[in-house]
C-alpha cells in the first residue's frame, strides 16, 4: 500500500522549494517556518543553505536547525563553527545548546577554548549550561577561572542549571577560590539550589567572607532559596559594615517572611 505524504511533510516541501528563491527575506522566512515546524526531515533541506550568500538566510537556518534539537544536524553545523562572521559562530553555539548531546558538547567546549571571539565563547559557555549534561561540568568549572568575568557568571549558573551532585560540589569549592569575581559567581548561582549543604555554605560565606559583594550575593542567594534556617544569619548581616550587605539581607528576610506566611 502506497502512504500518502502527511500534510506536515507536504508543507514541509512546500516551504523547503522557498529556500532557492531569489529574495534573500523569503529564503530566510521559509528558513524560520521550518524552524517552527520542527521536524527532523526538513534538516537535508535547510542544510544545504547553510552557505547562503545572505547572512540573515545563514542565520535563520542555523536557528533553525536548532529549534528542530536534533543531532542528525550537528555534523550538518561543523563548517558554520570555523565560520569568519563572528555572528555565525554565535548563533552555532546557540543551537548546538538547544541540540545538546555528547558531540554537541565536544565542539562548544573547542568554542569555548579556541575562539578569540568574546561573544563566541559566551554563547559556548551559555549553551553548556543549558545542555543540562554531567559531562559540560569540567569545561564549565574551568571557566570560572576565565579572564571574562561574563564568561565567569554564566558558568556558574550554567552549573547551578545542571544541578547535579557533581556541579554543585564545583559550586560550593568555588566559594573558597582566592578570587572575589569566582567566589561572588559560585555564590549568586547557589541561589538556584536549594539543599542544606547549599545553604550551610551561604550562610558560611555572608558571615566569614572578607568580600563585601560575595556577601551581598550569599544573602540573594539565601533569599531566593527561602528557608528559614537562614534568618538568624541574615539578622546578623542587617548590621553588616556594607550598606548592599544590609540591603540584601532585609530583602532575604522579607522574602523569606512572605513565603511562610503563605502555608
Amino acid at each position: 500500500m502506497i502512504q500518502t505524504p502527511s500534510y506536515t511533510q507536504i508543507a514541509i516541501s512546500a516551504i523547503a522549494k522557498k529556500l532557492d528563491d531569489k529574495r534573500p527575506e523569503l529564503r530566510a522566512k521559509a528558513a524560520e517556518s521550518l524552524g517552527k515546524i520542527g521536524e527532523e526531515t526538513a534538516i537535508p533541506a535547510l542544510a544545504n543553505h547553510l552557505d547562503d550568500s545572505h547572512i540573515n538566510v545563514r542565520l535563520k537556518v542555523i536557528q533553525a536547525l536548532g529549534k528542530i534539537s536534533s543531532e542528525v544536524a550537528i555534523p550538518k553545523l561543523v563548517s558554520t563553527l570555523t565560520d569568519s562572521n563572528p555572528t555565525i559562530r554565535t548563533a552555532t553555539a546557540e543551537a548546538l545548546g538547544q541540540i545538546g548531546g555528547t558531540q554537541a558538547i565536544l565542539h562548544l567546549i573547542e568554542l569555548l577554548n579556541h575562539d578569540p571571539e568574546p561573544s563566541v565563547r559566551l554563547s559556548a559557555v551559555q549553551s553548556l549550561g543549558k545542555t543540562c549534561s554531567e559531562d559540560a561540568v569540567p569545561p564549565l568549572v574551568n571557566s570560572l577561572k576565565d579572564k571574562d568575568i561574563q564568561i565567569v557568571y554564566f558558568a556558574g549558573h550554567g552549573l547551578a542549571q545542571i544541578n547535579s551532585e557533581k556541579s554543585i560540589k564545583a559550586l560550593i569549592k568555588a566559594l573558597e577560590e582566592p578570587n572575589d569575581k569566582i567566589r561572588s559567581s559560585a555564590a549568586e548561582a547557589l541561589g538556584q539550589i536549594s539543599s542544606e549543604k547549599t545553604i550551610n555554605c551561604l550562610i558560611k560565606a555572608l558571615q566569614q567572607d572578607p568580600s563585601p559583594e560575595v556577601r551581598t550575593n550569599a544573602a540573594k542567594s539565601l533569599g531566593e532559596i527561602g528557608l528559614e534556617e537562614a534568618i538568624p544569619a541574615l539578622i546578623n548581616a542587617l548590621s553588616d559594615e556594607e550598606d548592599s550587605v544590609r540591603l540584601s539581607a532585609t530583602d532575604a528576610i522579607g522574602k523569606i517572611g512572605s513565603n511562610y506566611a503563605k502555608i
